[in-house]
């Protein structure tokens, strides 16, 4: 959450970096937006536009006197149109609007352990460019994006674009951006006073009031669960701030009651329409391998409701000059006969719910661990039985990823864990190293589908590049639900045991570690889409296959070599029955588990 330091006398600082906002598909645009706007105005504002309107607005002229505003587009300056409008709102108790060209705001101080930040929202105004495409939208998004990562206090950031004749009004939140229509400043000058009221009303209201800066804390959360409790936040251990997204943030806190205890929370928005990972991870805490479950609530404002991305309506049209054709990969075998002719692209806009879900124990990364592949492969063996665990209650986790897998601050005791028992192999020294987390995108298994031979759903949940071949291919998968997670499991291996940093002369062309790189990590971003195309190949070159030599820039590469070669011999194994779609050809779940277990398991011993 700590934003990079910028050097003020460089010029490039007083500009907002490159955005990463997701614009196609995710900007809409709403005629209802401003009369959204003006019902906020309370009746002091009424009384004020009045006099501003009697004091700088000729009626007869519609023109604004001694305004900055030209009807000359050329002769307009945003400086001084928003030094004019500042004045306006300078007499009331709301906020400023802020130039996005000046000098980027500060780092975030809210997880540090000796500072107590004030924050106060404004409205971030930048120049319009009619009509509105993404080059004069990115500025004002990035600026967005910033105050939206940096201070998790912000539920969303609204945002005003202007030019001699026009403003347009802008929402930024999880969910993805809306715009309002046009509005033209000298023909309705009523209306855009009152917008920016309102405009200045809303973003007040954008602070989540549920978390505050007391002058003993650097932040404090407070809970609505069943038993309120405060959380004070010690340590920022993950954050994603994309937008579109979940703007997932996994924090280190302490209950203020309970100070010596370290615990978990997760701040997210969650997807309304997808499983809630709260009631997972209750109903499995206490088995093998997975996290212990504290508590769970929705985020509320202070009138009670939840704190929602909804805006406006439930149903809001794409903006036009945000639409293209799906040019991603499809999982839909009709998608190409959908899709023939012109096709109809909608808004893609999700209904996000703020929650917060507290565990109990904090898990370190597998690639800290890699100088010692005893720990990383018995910690993957222990996530997998995790992945056990979850499937035997239900669940298939989906996302299986080198940020879920988290290692044990210290081994514990497999008699602790209600299922210890029941587990298809004996723990590893009768203890559980290691924890599969993060159920956000996990499939209910009752959602699968039951025929001749077993078949499940086509997701685009998780990363490609730990998704599994087949699926990333795009194909469907008969006779196993498991199988693709547990083919992720090995690309989380491959990841971790050869991800070195090169020397200075770089990697040798041919070694696994650059092989592994160009691959799955490629430098050109338009490459990004060929990495599910890479990843068959690359499993056929590491199990030996191919008859390609390895070399290895660091040594301890070569220590991880046989389990991913016996992993990817095994996987590719069964990759190529599975077109056949041949019922003999079929291994159940159950015996998948087994197989990639003992695989773990030799390897492990071998270093023993």
């Amino acid at each position: 959450m700590h934003g990079d330091d910028m050097d003020e006398t460089d010029d490039s600082s007083r500009a907002s970096p490159p955005s990463q906002v997701s614009f196609q598909t995710h900007v809409a645009l709403s005629d209802r937006f401003v009369p959204f706007l003006c019902c906020r105005n309370a009746t002091n504002d009424v009384l004020r536009i009045e006099r501003i309107l009697l004091d700088h607005y000729d009626p007869v002229r519609q023109k604004w006197v001694g305004w900055a505003w030209a009807k000359d587009q050329k002769s307009f300056k945003l400086s001084e149109a928003l030094q004019t409008l500042n004045s306006f709102c300078a007499e009331t108790d709301h906020l400023p609007l802020e130039d996005v060209h000046m000098e980027f705001p500060p780092s975030d101080e809210t997880v540090s352990e000796s500072r107590r930040f004030f924050f106060n929202p404004v409205i971030l105004c930048d120049q319009l460019l009619s009509p509105v495409l993404t080059d004069s939208l990115e500025p004002l998004a990035a600026r967005a994006q910033h105050y939206l990562s940096h201070w998790m206090c912000l539920k969303y950031v609204y945002g005003i674009l202007l030019s001699a004749s026009c403003m347009v009004f802008v929402r930024f939140d999880r969910a993805g951006v809306v715009l309002s229509g046009e509005v033209d400043i000298h023909r309705d000058p009523n209306t855009i006073l009152r917008a920016v009221f309102g405009c200045l009303a809303l973003a007040k209201d954008s602070v989540d009031t549920s978390v505050s800066f007391p002058q003993d804390h650097s932040l404090l959360i407070t809970s609505e669960a069943a038993q309120p409790a405060r959380y004070v936040l010690e340590e920022t251990l993950y954050h994603n701030p994309a937008i579109p997204g979940s703007g997932s943030r996994v924090f280190l806190v302490r209950d203020e009651s309970e100070p010596e205890t370290q615990l978990v929370l997760k701040d997210w928005w969650r997807d309304s329409k997808s499983i809630h990972e709260g009631e997972v991870l209750c109903t499995v805490s206490g088995l093998f391998g997975l996290p212990d479950y504290h508590s769970h609530w929705t985020v509320c404002n202070p009138d009670g409701n939840d704190q929602t991305t909804h805006f406006i309506s439930d149903t809001l049209p794409l903006h036009p000059g945000f639409s293209r054709a799906q040019d991603n990969q499809e999982y839909d075998s009709e998608f190409e006969q959908q899709t023939e002719g012109a096709a109809t692209i909608d808004l893609d806009r999700q209904l996000l719910i703020h929650t917060r879900l507290i565990s109990k124990v904090k898990g370190e990364h597998l690639l800290k661990f890699r100088d010692s592949p005893r720990i990383v492969l018995t910690a993957i063996h222990d996530a997998i039985l995790g992945h056990w665990s979850l499937f035997q209650a239900g669940y298939l986790h989906d996302d299986v990823s080198y940020g879920n897998i988290l290692v044990l601050p210290a081994p514990v005791s497999a008699s602790q864990f209600l299922n210890h028992s029941k587990l298809p192999v004996s723990p590893i020294h009768d203890q559980c190293t290691a924890i599969l987390n993060d159920f956000d995108a996990v499939i209910p298994l009752a959602e699968f589908e039951k025929g001749n031979q077993l078949k499940r759903p086509k997701t685009k949940r998780g990363t490609i590049l730990y998704m599994s071949t087949l699926l990333s291919e795009g194909f469907e998968r008969f006779g196993s639900w498991a199988h693709d997670d547990l083919e992720s499991f090995m690309w989380v291996l491959i990841v971790t045991a050869f991800s070195v940093k090169p020397p200075l002369s770089g990697f040798a062309r041919s070694s696994v570690e650059h092989t592994m790189k160009i691959c799955l990590f490629p430098e050109d971003p338009e490459e990004h889409s060929q990495v599910g195309d890479h990843k068959l190949g690359l499993m056929v070159a590491l199990s030996g296959e191919s008859g390609r030599p390895f070399s290895y820039t660091d040594s301890l590469s070569r220590q991880y070599h046989e389990p991913i070669r016996k992993w990817c011999v095994y996987m590719l194994d069964r990759y190529f029955p599975r077109l056949n779609r041949m019922e003999e050809s079929i291994v159940g779940d159950g015996q998948i588990y087994l197989d990639v277990l003992s695989i773990l398991r030799e390897s492990i011993a071998s270093l023993e």
